[in-house]
C-alpha cells in the first residue's frame, strides 16, 4: 500500500465441492479438512498485569457477585461504572486472573474503547475455539459465529469489555449462556441506560476505602524498600488525594523517585496553584476527584522534565497523549517525525535513544507503562492522556508527526502484519478523533494515514465498518476540500469499493459511475485514477452479472493503458489479467489462458519471478488449466506455486495457506466450475501509486 486508491480486480477460479473457502485469486468448494482440538483452556487478549500491592477489596467484590444473582436469577453481565482511575479495570483484570487460574474454558479480555478491535478480538477467538461456521476471511461474520458459540456451548467462559461506553454496539455485547456458565465483566464511566439495559447489573465502584488506602501507600513503599517515607501524615495524604487509586500510584511513585516523605509530598501538592483547579475543573457526572489526581500527575511531570534526557519527558507525553491509550508501537519513537518533532520541541536535537529514554523516565513515574505486548509496547492510562492534553499548549506540528509517523510504521501488506495493522487502525482512529480538522488541510489534501486506514479496514473484511469510514472522510473530504478535489474523488471511489466488497453491487455501481464521470471532467480521460475507476466499474459489471459490459469496458482500459502507461506497467498488467479472467466466464477458455500465459511471462520479467503479483498469477493460471483438462500441467504449477509462496511470504501467509488448501483439494480430483475471484479489488495492487495527493 503506497498512497489511497482502493482497486477492484478479477483473479480466476475454480470449484469442487463441499464447504467453501475464499482467497484473493479464486473460489473453491472442497472437503473441509478436521481441524486439531482446541486445547483448553483459552486466553484471548492481554490481561492487564496485577497491580503494585493490589488492593483484593473484598467488599466491592461481594457486591460485584451479589449483582451477579439479583432478581433471583443469573444476571449474565455486571458492569462496573465509576470515575476515571478508582480501579475498575484491575477489579476485572482480578477476576480475568482468577477465572484462568480456576479452569475457566475460555477468557477473553478486549479494550472496547475501540468497537472494530472487538470485533477483530472476536474473530480471533472464533478460529480459536472453532466456531460452527468461522472462514477466518471476514471478521465481522466471524465474530457473529463467536457470539452464537457463546450463547449455545457448555464450556464456561468469561468475557471482560474493559473501557465501554454509551456508544459501544449492542452487537459486541454476548446476550446469553447456556446453563448459566458464562458471565460478562464490562467497565465504563457511563451510568446512563446503556450500562443497565439488557440481561446487565450496574455496579457502582468508587474509591479506596481509608484502610485501603493507608494498605497501599504501606505495601507499595515496603515493596520499594522506602517504608520509611511513610510517616504520620499518610492518612492526611491519602484523604487530600480522595482516596482515589490512580492519583496514590502516582504520588507513591513521586515519593519512591524522588526519595520524598508523604509530609513532604503532601506539602508539594498543596503548594500547587489553585489556577490548576481553573485549568482542570472536576468533571461533571465524575466522582470528583479528577483535581487531584491532574495535581498529582502535574508533579510527576514536573520531577520527569528535570530527569535525564532534560526536558523530554513532556513533549514524549503530550505527543502519547495523542496515541490509543491501549498502546501504540514503540518504533513510532525511532521515527524520523517524531525525531524531528521532539527536537523542535525541546530546541536541541533528539536521538532515538533520547526518545526511548525519555518513555524509560515517564514509565517510572507510572506516567507511561512499557509492556511486552507486540505492537502495544507503549500503554498510559485514559485518564493521564486526557489531563495531558488539557494541560500542554495546542500544538498542530504534534498531531502531525504523529499521523505521519504512524504511517511510516504502516506494513505495506497487511496480511503480513496483521496485529501490527489493527494497532495502527485503532492509534489513527483515536489520532483523528481528536481533532481531524489537521489530517485533512486545503494545502495537502487527506493525510495520507487515513487513507491507509480505510483501505486495512477493507483488508481486514470489516466491510460494514470500512463503508462508515470511507462515507464519513468523503464528506468531511467534500468539505473542506471541495467536491472536485482529487483526494475527495478518491474517497469516493474507495467508498464504491468499500459498497462492492459488502455485496452492496447497485450502490458501488452508482458511485463508481458518478465517480468516472467526475474524474474525467477533473483530471481527464487518460489520467490514472479515471482509468482505475473504469476498471472498478468492469469489475462491478461483472459481479452485477453484466459480463458483456465487463469485457468491453476492460478491453478500452487495457488499451488506454497501454497507450497512456506502457505495456509493460503494472497497471497494465492488471487489466489484463483482469481481462482474461472475465473472459474465461465467456466460455472463451483458450482464449483466456493464452492471454494469462503472457501475463505471467510478463509480471516475471517486469516484476521479479518471486513478486507476490507474479505467484498469484501462477496460482490462478492453474486453475485455468484445471478448467481446460490440462489437469497435469495444473497439478505441476500449483505444486511450484506452494512452493514459492512458501519460500516468498511464509507458511502463515493467508496466500500461502489459501493455495496449499486449494492444491490439497485439486489432488482429490474435484471438477472446478468456474473462475471467479472473492473480491472486487484488483489481486495485484489495491492502491495505485499518486493517487493521493
Amino acid at each position: 500500500m503506497q498512497d489511497g486508491q482502493v482497486r477492484n480486480g478479477i483473479y480466476g477460479s475454480a470449484t469442487v465441492h463441499g464447504s467453501v473457502q475464499q482467497a484473493r485469486q479464486m473460489t473453491f468448494h472442497q472437503y473441509a479438512t478436521p481441524a486439531a482440538p482446541v486445547e483448553w483452556p483459552v486466553v484471548i487478549g492481554r490481561i492487564p498485569p496485577k497491580a503494585t500491592a493490589f488492593q483484593p477489596r473484598e467488599q466491592l467484590r461481594e457486591a460485584i457477585d451479589e449483582a451477579r444473582g439479583q432478581y433471583g436469577t443469573v444476571v449474565l453481565s455486571q458492569v462496573l461504572a465509576g470515575g476515571g482511575g478508582v480501579g475498575k479495570s484491575q477489579l476485572a483484570a482480578h477476576y480475568a486472573r482468577e477465572a484462568v487460574e480456576t479452569g475457566t474454558d475460555l477468557v477473553l479480555w478486549a479494550d472496547a474503547a475501540e468497537p472494530s478491535a472487538v470485533t477483530d478480538l472476536y474473530a480471533r477467538a472464533a478460529i480459536a475455539v472453532q466456531a460452527p461456521g468461522t472462514s477466518g476471511d471476514a471478521a465481522e461474520q466471524d465474530a457473529e459465529h463467536f457470539l452464537a458459540w457463546l450463547t449455545a456451548t457448555e464450556h464456561s467462559w468469561l468475557i471482560v469489555l474493559d473501557n465501554t461506553t454509551e456508544h459501544t454496539p449492542e452487537q459486541l455485547w454476548p446476550v446469553t449462556s447456556r446453563g448459566g456458565r458464562g458471565r460478562v465483566i464490562a467497565t465504563t464511566r457511563h451510568r446512563g441506560a446503556a450500562s443497565t439495559g439488557g440481561d446487565r447489573a450496574l455496579v457502582d465502584v468508587s474509591t479506596y476505602s481509608p484502610a485501603e488506602s493507608a494498605a497501599y501507600l504501606g505495601e507499595r513503599l515496603e515493596r520499594a524498600k522506602c517504608a520509611r517515607f511513610l510517616d504520620e501524615h499518610a492518612a492526611e495524604l491519602a484523604e487530600e488525594l480522595g482516596h482515589l487509586p490512580l492519583a496514590l500510584a502516582h504520588a507513591a511513585a513521586y515519593m519512591v523517585n524522588t526519595r520524598r516523605s508523604c509530609g513532604r509530598y503532601l506539602e508539594l501538592f498543596r503548594d500547587r496553584p489553585r489556577s490548576l483547579d481553573t485549568v482542570l475543573p472536576a468533571r461533571t457526572g465524575a466522582d470528583g476527584y479528577r483535581g487531584p489526581v491532574t495535581a498529582a500527575l502535574l508533579l510527576a511531570l514536573d520531577a520527569a522534565q528535570q530527569e535525564e534526557p532534560v526536558g523530554l519527558a513532556g513533549p514524549a507525553l503530550q505527543l502519547a497523549a495523542l496515541l490509543d491509550p491501549a498502546g501504540h508501537p514503540q518504533g513510532l519513537w525511532s521515527t524520523e517525525e517524531v525525531l524531528e518533532h521532539l527536537g523542535s520541541v525541546r530546541g536541541t536535537p533528539v536521538t532515538a535513544d533520547d526518545a526511548l529514554d525519555a518513555l524509560a523516565v515517564l514509565h517510572n513515574y507510572s506516567l507511561v507503562t512499557l509492556t511486552e505486548t507486540t505492537d502495544r509496547e507503549v500503554t498510559l492510562h485514559a485518564l493521564t492522556a486526557r489531563a495531558a492534553l488539557d494541560i500542554g499548549p495546542d500544538v498542530p506540528e504534534a498531531w502531525l508527526a504523529a499521523a505521519d509517523a504512524l504511517a511510516e510504521l504502516w506494513p505495506s501488506a497487511d496480511y503480513s502484519a496483521q496485529g501490527l495493522a489493527a494497532t495502527l487502525r485503532a492509534n489513527t482512529g483515536v489520532l483523528a478523533g481528536h481533532r481531524t480538522s489537521d489530517l485533512i488541510r486545503p494545502s495537502r489534501g487527506i493525510h495520507q494515514l487515513l487513507f491507509y486506514c480505510g483501505i486495512s479496514l477493507i483488508e481486514a473484511g470489516l466491510y460494514t465498518t470500512s463503508i462508515r469510514y470511507w462515507s464519513s472522510l468523503a464528506a468531511a473530504s467534500e468539505r473542506v476540500l471541495g467536491i472536485d478535489h482529487p483526494d475527495t474523488l478518491t474517497a469516493r471511489n474507495n467508498l464504491a469499493a468499500a459498497y462492492s466488497d459488502a455485496g452492496h453491487t447497485d450502490e458501488a455501481m452508482r458511485l463508481q459511475e458518478e465517480v468516472l464521470e467526475d474524474r474525467r471532467r477533473v483530471l481527464g480521460d487518460d489520467h490514472p485514477d479515471t482509468l482505475t475507476t473504469r476498471n472498478n466499474l468492469a469489475v462491478t459489471y461483472r459481479g452485477a452479472g453484466r459480463t458483456d459490459d465487463a469485457v468491453s469496458l476492460l478491453e478500452q482500459v487495457l488499451e488506454d493503458r497501454r497507450r497512456v502507461l506502457g505495456d509493460d506497467h503494472p497497471d497494465t498488467l492488471t487489466a489484463r489479467h483482469n481481462l482474461a479472467v472475465t473472459e474465461s466466464e465467456t466460455g472463451r477458455i483458450d482464449d483466456a489462458v493464452d492471454l494469462l500465459e503472457q501475463v505471467l511471462e510478463d509480471r516475471r520479467r517486469v516484476l521479479d519471478a518471486d513478486h507476490p503479483d507474479t505467484l498469484l498469477t501462477c496460482n490462478n493460471l492453474a486453475v485455468m488449466y484445471w478448467e481446460a483438462g490440462l489437469r497435469d500441467r495444473s497439478l505441476e504449477m500449483l505444486r511450484q506455486a506452494v512452493a514459492d509462496l512458501d519460500r516468498v511470504l511464509g507458511p502463515d501467509h493467508p496466500d500461502t495457506a489459501l493455495a496449499t488448501e486449494n492444491l490439497r483439494d485439486l489432488t482429490r480430483g474435484p471438477q472446478p466450475d468456474a473462475a471467479h475471484d472473492s473480491s472486487t479489488r484488483s489481486p495485484s495492487s489495491e492502491a495505485e501509486p499518486g493517487s493521493a495527493v
